[in-house]
């Protein structure tokens, strides 16, 4: 049973550190700070692994077997002593809780009952653009690696039947989140995006944050989301990346001359077929605005209220107010989700359980995008997203069932 014990520890250690690192990635730390802690976390989850190897190869040459409690003992020194043993048991400890966490979200993986149709299908944007995508020698080797999937586009497309007013019933909604204009994916990957999120033909566009990382990308807007033309309007929030872009007025401001509509820490509405929808945003920890936000609209609350957040963890902010929709984005469905086991890590103090997908919050629906690109060029069973979203009311139903009978 020695190999159990080590297994289980094993994915305890990589457990206790895979939440480190999300737990520092859902903060609004300076990059420079983040970026440095990965480096340490990567040297504490690697030192300890390749001394157990590597003693236990040294032992197996010698023609001995070691033993479990052997390891421990002889791993006293290295691992200072009984603090060092008791980081291993408690390894132990963690890997069964994490095992056991597993299962649980795989027993509650499934999709809520208010999502009635959901159907994904694939864009291959090299065959579709027609150029050429990846630029610089480093994003071109990892998109060489077999199975890189940063190029292959998921259409995801669902209906959700909601607690709306039956003219809200047939609402369209476009979510485009992570988009993340670095230069390493061409323009032209991004215009695509666009005449996909068009032929829709969405009432409104939701942008959920991470629009830009590097400021020479910013003349991209004029022709990628400057170009959206919903019947209505596009909401944005911004995102961590977007403060990469130093002047955030300015910034701002040319998001609005094309059209985009700002809503984080405000309220903002539209009519729908007659009926007031309410639409706000959320992009703390890294924008101020939300913490002031009123729980209703001035004047007349509408019959929908929609919350734009760049991240899922402002779950527990949303509470009060009653949302029937949120849409999220940030944590990129781990950007590594492996088969069977899913991601392992996500910038999230929830770590991997808002991942991706959609989710029944008591009487809200939230569905976080894995989003279009990324800092890292790389994706492995976590495809980019763009969402298409249908509405529609469970009252409908009602006010056809009363119509029928009262023939």
């Amino acid at each position: 049973m020695d190999w159990l014990k080590w297994t289980i520890g094993l994915i305890g250690h990589l457990g206790i550190w895979c939440g480190a690192y999300s737990q520092i990635h859902a903060t609004a730390w300076p990059r420079s700070s983040r970026k440095f802690s990965e480096k340490i976390i990567f040297l504490i989850v690697v030192i300890p692994i390749v001394y157990i190897a590597t003693t236990m190869v040294s032992w197996t040459k010698l023609g001995i077997s070691p033993s479990f409690t052997e390891l421990l003992q002889t791993s006293k020194q290295f691992t200072f002593g009984l603090p060092g043993m008791a980081y291993l048991y408690l390894c132990i400890v963690a890997g069964l809780f994490v095992i056991a966490h597993w299962f649980v979200r795989k027993l509650r993986s499934g999709l809520p009952k208010s999502v009635v149709s959901s159907k994904r299908t694939y864009l291959n944007m090299k065959a579709e653009t027609k150029v050429p995508l990846l630029h610089g020698a480093l994003t071109k080797f990892l998109g060489a690696i077999p199975f890189n999937e940063i190029l292959k586009l998921s259409r995801q497309e669902m209906t959700f039947r909601l607690d709306v007013p039956a003219e809200i019933d047939g609402l369209k909604i476009c979510q485009l989140s992570d988009l993340h204009y670095t230069g390493q994916l061409g323009i032209e990957y991004f215009e695509k995006l666009v005449e996909e999120a068009n032929a829709f033909r969405p009432d409104i566009v939701v942008v959920t944050g991470d629009l830009i990382d590097n400021r020479e990308c910013l003349p991209w807007l004029d022709s990628t989301l400057g170009k959206l033309r919903p019947r209505e309007a596009t909401y944005y929030v911004l995102g961590n990346h977007d403060r990469r872009i130093k002047n955030e007025q300015a910034y701002r401001g040319r998001l609005e001359a094309l059209g985009l509509v700002r809503a984080a820490g405000q309220w903002r509405s539209f009519t729908a077929t007659g009926i007031k929808v309410d639409v706000t945003g959320n992009e703390l920890p890294w924008y101020k605005g939300a913490e002031a936000l009123a729980t209703e609209p001035e004047g007349t609350s509408g019959a929908m209220k929609i919350l734009l957040s760049h991240s899922p963890d402002q779950l527990d902010w949303a509470k009060p107010y009653q949302f029937d929709l949120m849409f999220a984005g940030h944590t990129h469905g781990g950007q590594i989700a492996f088969p069977f086991i899913g991601p392992v890590v996500a910038p999230s103090k929830y770590g991997v359980r808002y991942a991706s997908g959609t989710f029944q919050i008591g009487k809200m629906l939230m569905h976080v995008s894995r989003g279009i690109s990324g800092d890292e060029p790389i994706r492995f069973g976590s495809p980019p997203e763009i969402g298409l979203f249908t509405i529609r009311s469970t009252r409908k139903a009602d006010v056809v069932d009363s119509k029928a009978a009262a023939k």
